[in-house]
């Protein structure tokens, strides 16, 4: 996955980059499993018009397009798509999403993955993406709430956990710095209703991995693609050398960031005021997003 940003944020990792490659597969392996059971459970089906934005290695890209068939069509919005296999019913667009042109409510279904955490102006994309469904179209979002820092439930060793910690901290400074909301996920729900979305619905998704499986290789090839940013911040070479010790042993365990996935539907024409749905006819009480 590939973000341009302009203004304050800056996407922290690069597809090409040495490790721009592995890193993708890894959260292909992480997150596929996950993304294709809600796009599943959504019945995402047959003649399909979709739109799949920062799609990283292209796996639900090409899974989306499996699903849509030679009447449906899916676009992939990337910067730098270059890790994106192409397919007969599938259009690859290098671009940016805050400013590639989006034809007006022309998409069944628009899909963003560990994207909209990254921009400081998130809102304004999603209302760019809301005016690119067709009414009754959906947009389904996943990010990773990073405001945990206890991920690691069991390391080889105390200095193995130390450092881990340390790790942490300075990679996710990093991501604040270049305009990450580490929280944004868990509020995600609310910005999808501001920009007009009804129906909403959020389902939360983690689990624990241990060492030498994908979540916890994505923090080995994280602490070289980010080597000297974390050097910068204070982490040793010794501390990310004790880090990828322990994220390869199979007695390590730690859970992955949890995974907020919010779905939202455009309402279709003269659709009733969610507002004011209610049994009574008054306004519905609001629900806390979780």
């Amino acid at each position: 996955m590939t973000i341009t940003t302009t203004g304050p944020s800056r996407y922290s990792f690069s597809n090409a980059a040495p490790e721009g490659d592995e890193q993708l597969r890894l959260l292909a392996g992480i997150l596929d499993e996950h993304s294709t059971a809600v796009l599943g459970r959504i019945g995402v089906t047959a003649g399909w018009h979709c739109l799949d934005i920062g799609p990283g290695a292209g796996t639900i890209t090409h899974w989306i397009a499996e699903r849509v068939g030679p009447d449906g069509h899916v676009t992939s919005l990337d910067l730098d798509p270059r890790h994106i296999p192409t397919a007969g019913n599938i259009t690859v667009r290098q671009g940016d999403v805050r400013t590639a042109q989006l034809p007006a409510d022309h998409y069944d279904l628009i899909h963003a993955r560990l994207l909209l955490l990254h921009l400081t102006d998130r809102d304004a994309v999603i209302r760019r993406l809301v005016a690119a469904l067709k009414p009754g179209g959906l947009l389904v979002t996943s990010d990773w709430d990073t405001t945990r820092r206890d991920v690691l439930l069991h390391a080889p060793n105390e200095a193995c956990a130390a450092a881990f910690d340390a790790f942490q901290d300075a990679l996710l400074g990093i991501l604040e710095h270049n305009g990450a909301d580490l929280g944004w996920a868990r509020r995600a729900p609310l910005s999808l209703r501001a920009a007009g979305l009804v129906d909403l619905q959020t389902e939360v998704n983690n689990r624990l991995w241990p060492g030498g499986t994908a979540a916890n290789l994505l923090h080995v090839s994280n602490s070289y693609q980010l080597r000297d940013p974390l050097l910068a911040r204070g982490v040793t070479n010794e501390q990310l050398e004790l880090v990828r010790t322990a994220m390869l042993d199979p007695q390590a365990l730690a859970y992955c960031y949890p995974t907020y996935t919010s779905i939202g539907r455009r309402p279709l024409p003269d659709a009733p005021d969610p507002a004011f749905e209610d049994a009574g006819g008054g306004p519905a009480r609001g629900r806390r997003a979780e």
